[in-house]
Protein backbone atom coordinates (compact mmCIF):
# COMPACT_ATOMS: atom_id res chain seq x y z
CA UNK A 1 0.00 0.00 0.00
CA UNK A 2 1.46 3.13 -1.22
CA UNK A 3 0.06 4.98 1.64
CA UNK A 4 1.92 2.86 4.09
CA UNK A 5 5.57 2.51 2.98
CA UNK A 6 5.39 6.46 2.45
CA UNK A 7 4.56 6.77 6.40
CA UNK A 8 6.99 3.75 7.18
CA UNK A 9 9.95 6.00 5.27
CA UNK A 10 8.80 9.09 7.28
CA UNK A 11 9.48 7.75 10.38
CA UNK A 12 12.97 8.00 9.83
CA UNK A 13 12.77 11.45 10.99
CA UNK A 14 13.35 12.73 14.42
CA UNK A 15 10.57 13.63 16.39
CA UNK A 16 11.44 17.17 17.61
CA UNK A 17 8.98 17.12 20.24
CA UNK A 18 9.00 16.21 23.87
CA UNK A 19 8.42 12.80 24.98
CA UNK A 20 5.68 14.17 27.61
CA UNK A 21 1.99 14.94 26.24
CA UNK A 22 2.67 13.58 22.82
CA UNK A 23 -0.92 11.73 21.74
CA UNK A 24 -0.18 11.57 17.90
CA UNK A 25 2.89 9.99 16.22
CA UNK A 26 5.03 12.54 14.50
CA UNK A 27 5.52 10.33 11.18
CA UNK A 28 1.15 10.29 10.69
CA UNK A 29 1.35 14.37 11.19
CA UNK A 30 4.00 14.24 8.57
CA UNK A 31 2.23 11.87 6.33
CA UNK A 32 -0.85 13.54 6.69
CA UNK A 33 0.15 17.11 5.79
CA UNK A 34 2.06 15.99 2.57
CA UNK A 35 -1.46 14.32 1.90
CA UNK A 36 -3.32 17.31 1.89
CA UNK A 37 -0.47 19.03 -0.20
CA UNK A 38 -0.74 16.46 -2.66
CA UNK A 39 -4.91 17.54 -2.43
CA UNK A 40 -3.90 21.15 -3.22
CA UNK A 41 -5.00 22.31 0.97
CA UNK A 42 -3.35 25.27 1.88
CA UNK A 43 -4.81 25.53 4.92
CA UNK A 44 -4.62 23.91 8.11
CA UNK A 45 -8.56 24.01 9.57
CA UNK A 46 -9.15 23.16 5.75
CA UNK A 47 -6.87 19.54 6.35
CA UNK A 48 -8.16 19.36 9.78
CA UNK A 49 -12.23 18.88 7.96
CA UNK A 50 -10.34 17.16 5.18
CA UNK A 51 -9.15 14.67 7.52
CA UNK A 52 -12.16 14.26 9.45
CA UNK A 53 -13.96 13.62 6.45
CA UNK A 54 -11.85 10.52 5.32
CA UNK A 55 -10.62 9.74 8.87
CA UNK A 56 -11.64 6.00 9.04
CA UNK A 57 -9.59 5.32 5.35
CA UNK A 58 -6.98 7.75 7.07
CA UNK A 59 -6.57 6.80 10.60
CA UNK A 60 -5.43 2.60 10.93
CA UNK A 61 -2.88 3.43 7.53
CA UNK A 62 -1.32 6.96 9.27
CA UNK A 63 -0.91 5.52 12.56
CA UNK A 64 -3.40 7.05 14.73
CA UNK A 65 -5.08 5.31 17.34
CA UNK A 66 -7.59 8.29 18.54
CA UNK A 67 -10.99 8.99 16.86
CA UNK A 68 -10.54 12.49 15.63
CA UNK A 69 -7.92 13.93 13.81
CA UNK A 70 -5.47 16.21 15.30
CA UNK A 71 -6.22 20.06 15.77
CA UNK A 72 -4.77 22.41 13.22
CA UNK A 73 -2.72 23.98 16.27
CA UNK A 74 -1.46 20.66 17.35
CA UNK A 75 -0.30 20.24 13.50
CA UNK A 76 1.06 23.58 13.30
CA UNK A 77 2.92 23.04 16.33
CA UNK A 78 4.34 19.36 15.31
CA UNK A 79 5.24 20.82 11.87
CA UNK A 80 6.79 23.99 12.90
CA UNK A 81 10.50 23.12 14.03
CA UNK A 82 10.42 20.09 11.55
CA UNK A 83 13.98 20.01 9.52
CA UNK A 84 13.11 20.55 5.75
CA UNK A 85 16.31 18.80 4.40
CA UNK A 86 15.56 15.59 6.39
CA UNK A 87 11.88 15.78 4.89
CA UNK A 88 13.02 15.98 1.42
CA UNK A 89 15.83 13.61 2.08
CA UNK A 90 12.99 10.77 3.50
CA UNK A 91 11.21 11.71 0.60
CA UNK A 92 13.88 11.15 -2.05
CA UNK A 93 14.58 7.92 -0.37
CA UNK A 94 10.43 6.90 -0.88
CA UNK A 95 10.49 7.95 -4.57
CA UNK A 96 13.22 5.83 -5.32
CA UNK A 97 11.79 2.84 -4.41
CA UNK A 98 9.46 3.56 -6.62
CA UNK A 99 11.12 4.17 -9.73
CA UNK A 100 11.71 2.01 -12.56
CA UNK A 101 15.10 1.49 -12.09
CA UNK A 102 15.10 0.32 -16.04
CA UNK A 103 15.13 3.61 -17.16
CA UNK A 104 13.81 6.83 -16.61
CA UNK A 105 12.51 10.36 -18.66
CA UNK A 106 12.38 13.81 -17.03
CA UNK A 107 10.97 16.84 -18.06
CA UNK A 108 12.48 20.33 -16.76
CA UNK A 109 9.95 23.20 -17.08
CA UNK A 110 10.08 26.69 -14.84
CA UNK A 111 6.57 27.27 -13.06
CA UNK A 112 5.63 30.80 -11.56
CA UNK A 113 3.72 29.93 -8.58
CA UNK A 114 1.06 32.98 -8.04
CA UNK A 115 -0.20 32.06 -4.91
CA UNK A 116 3.61 32.06 -3.10
CA UNK A 117 5.68 34.78 -2.67
CA UNK A 118 9.14 36.01 -2.88
CA UNK A 119 9.35 39.02 -1.23
CA UNK A 120 6.44 41.20 -3.03
CA UNK A 121 6.93 39.26 -6.22
CA UNK A 122 5.36 35.79 -7.38
CA UNK A 123 7.99 32.73 -6.38
CA UNK A 124 9.26 31.06 -9.76
CA UNK A 125 10.40 27.62 -9.94
CA UNK A 126 12.56 24.69 -11.71
CA UNK A 127 10.48 21.87 -11.19
CA UNK A 128 11.80 18.40 -12.57
CA UNK A 129 8.74 15.92 -13.36
CA UNK A 130 9.26 12.40 -13.96
CA UNK A 131 6.69 11.13 -16.37
CA UNK A 132 6.14 7.40 -15.37
CA UNK A 133 5.08 8.80 -11.54
CA UNK A 134 4.10 11.88 -12.62
CA UNK A 135 5.65 13.67 -9.51
CA UNK A 136 8.24 16.49 -9.26
CA UNK A 137 11.61 15.09 -7.61
CA UNK A 138 13.52 18.15 -7.52
CA UNK A 139 12.48 21.60 -7.58
CA UNK A 140 14.73 24.83 -7.16
CA UNK A 141 13.84 28.64 -6.83
CA UNK A 142 15.13 30.34 -9.81
CA UNK A 143 14.13 34.18 -8.75
CA UNK A 144 12.10 35.91 -11.30
CA UNK A 145 13.47 35.82 -14.41
CA UNK A 146 13.28 32.91 -16.67
CA UNK A 147 16.77 33.27 -18.35
CA UNK A 148 18.64 31.77 -14.96
CA UNK A 149 17.22 28.24 -15.61
CA UNK A 150 19.73 27.03 -17.03
CA UNK A 151 22.23 28.22 -15.18
CA UNK A 152 20.37 26.63 -11.89
CA UNK A 153 19.82 23.33 -13.89
CA UNK A 154 23.37 23.30 -14.84
CA UNK A 155 24.33 24.21 -10.89
CA UNK A 156 22.09 21.39 -9.82
CA UNK A 157 22.73 18.75 -12.80
CA UNK A 158 25.51 16.91 -11.32
CA UNK A 159 23.51 16.40 -7.82
CA UNK A 160 20.28 15.32 -9.93
CA UNK A 161 22.20 12.44 -11.51
CA UNK A 162 23.73 11.48 -8.39
CA UNK A 163 19.98 11.44 -6.95
CA UNK A 164 18.93 9.33 -9.49
CA UNK A 165 21.06 7.85 -11.16
CA UNK A 166 18.12 6.04 -12.83
CA UNK A 167 17.64 8.89 -15.49
CA UNK A 168 18.43 8.49 -19.24
CA UNK A 169 16.80 11.45 -21.07
CA UNK A 170 16.20 14.78 -19.58
CA UNK A 171 13.05 17.27 -21.82
CA UNK A 172 12.85 20.70 -21.80
CA UNK A 173 12.18 23.94 -24.23
CA UNK A 174 14.80 25.11 -26.52
CA UNK A 175 16.37 28.01 -23.74
CA UNK A 176 18.09 24.80 -22.03
CA UNK A 177 20.21 24.17 -25.72
CA UNK A 178 22.71 25.20 -24.45
CA UNK A 179 26.54 23.83 -24.66
CA UNK A 180 28.09 23.91 -21.09
CA UNK A 181 25.04 22.69 -19.83
CA UNK A 182 24.60 19.73 -22.86
CA UNK A 183 28.13 18.67 -22.26
CA UNK A 184 27.84 17.96 -18.36
CA UNK A 185 24.90 15.76 -19.16
CA UNK A 186 27.09 13.99 -21.96
CA UNK A 187 29.60 13.60 -20.03
CA UNK A 188 27.05 11.60 -17.39
CA UNK A 189 25.38 9.56 -20.20
CA UNK A 190 22.20 11.29 -20.25
CA UNK A 191 20.38 12.12 -23.18
CA UNK A 192 18.29 14.90 -23.84
CA UNK A 193 15.26 16.31 -26.08
CA UNK A 194 14.65 20.39 -26.36
CA UNK A 195 11.60 21.07 -28.22
CA UNK A 196 12.14 24.79 -30.50
CA UNK A 197 8.59 26.02 -31.32
CA UNK A 198 7.38 27.97 -34.19
CA UNK A 199 6.98 31.04 -32.19
CA UNK A 200 11.15 31.02 -31.83
CA UNK A 201 11.90 31.97 -35.16
CA UNK A 202 15.61 32.88 -35.06
CA UNK A 203 16.48 29.65 -32.84
CA UNK A 204 14.57 27.74 -35.78
CA UNK A 205 15.52 29.65 -39.22
CA UNK A 206 19.24 28.74 -37.46
CA UNK A 207 18.38 25.00 -37.02
CA UNK A 208 16.44 24.73 -40.01
CA UNK A 209 19.85 26.42 -41.98
CA UNK A 210 21.94 23.99 -40.23
CA UNK A 211 20.60 21.41 -41.01
CA UNK A 212 20.18 21.34 -44.58
CA UNK A 213 23.65 22.61 -44.84
CA UNK A 214 24.60 19.03 -42.83
CA UNK A 215 22.98 16.75 -45.45
CA UNK A 216 23.93 18.60 -48.21
CA UNK A 217 27.99 19.01 -47.06
CA UNK A 218 30.34 16.37 -48.21
CA UNK A 219 32.35 14.31 -45.53
CA UNK A 220 36.07 16.14 -44.54
CA UNK A 221 38.20 13.28 -45.10
CA UNK A 222 37.88 9.85 -47.01
CA UNK A 223 40.30 7.10 -45.37
CA UNK A 224 41.16 3.72 -47.35
CA UNK A 225 43.83 1.30 -46.68
CA UNK A 226 45.59 -0.52 -49.33
CA UNK A 227 46.47 -4.22 -48.34
CA UNK A 228 49.51 -6.36 -49.60
CA UNK A 229 51.52 -2.93 -50.74
CA UNK A 230 55.08 -4.24 -50.65
CA UNK A 231 57.00 -2.52 -48.05
CA UNK A 232 58.66 1.09 -48.24
CA UNK A 233 60.48 3.49 -46.84
CA UNK A 234 58.89 6.97 -46.21
CA UNK A 235 60.50 10.25 -45.03
CA UNK A 236 60.26 9.99 -41.54
CA UNK A 237 62.38 6.66 -41.86
CA UNK A 238 60.16 3.89 -40.68
CA UNK A 239 59.29 0.82 -43.12
CA UNK A 240 55.37 1.19 -43.62
CA UNK A 241 53.85 -1.80 -44.99
CA UNK A 242 50.01 -0.33 -44.99
CA UNK A 243 49.55 3.43 -46.51
CA UNK A 244 46.49 5.24 -45.42
CA UNK A 245 45.27 7.50 -48.06
CA UNK A 246 43.48 10.50 -47.14
CA UNK A 247 42.09 13.25 -49.43
CA UNK A 248 38.98 15.59 -49.94
CA UNK A 249 36.65 14.53 -52.79
CA UNK A 250 37.25 18.04 -54.30
CA UNK A 251 41.23 17.14 -53.81
CA UNK A 252 41.43 14.90 -56.69
CA UNK A 253 42.90 13.79 -58.98
CA UNK A 254 46.02 14.50 -56.74
CA UNK A 255 46.00 12.74 -53.64
CA UNK A 256 47.85 12.66 -50.48
CA UNK A 257 50.36 9.98 -49.66
CA UNK A 258 50.43 9.77 -45.61
CA UNK A 259 52.35 7.12 -43.51
CA UNK A 260 50.14 4.79 -41.79
CA UNK A 261 52.67 4.93 -38.23
CA UNK A 262 53.02 8.70 -38.27
CA UNK A 263 51.50 12.20 -39.46
CA UNK A 264 54.56 13.97 -39.86
CA UNK A 265 55.74 12.66 -43.56
CA UNK A 266 53.18 13.95 -46.15
CA UNK A 267 54.12 13.54 -50.20
CA UNK A 268 51.83 14.65 -53.20
CA UNK A 269 51.79 12.15 -55.77
CA UNK A 270 49.99 11.39 -58.75
CA UNK A 271 46.23 9.33 -57.96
Amino acid sequence: MQILSLRNALEQLDDPRHRRGVRHPFAGIVTLMLLGMLARIREMEVLVRWAAIHWEQLREPLGFDRETPPCATTISRTLAPCSVGEFQAALTTWLKTKIDHAGGVAAVDGKTAKAALDGDRPLHMLNVLRHDLQVVVAQWQVGSAKTNEPTMLRRQMEHLLETYPMLRLITGDAIFAQRPLVDLMRRRGCHYLFQIEANQGDTLDALEHCFRRADEKPPAAETSEKRGAPPRRDDCGLTCTTLAISAKPWDWPTARSRCAWTARCVRTMAS
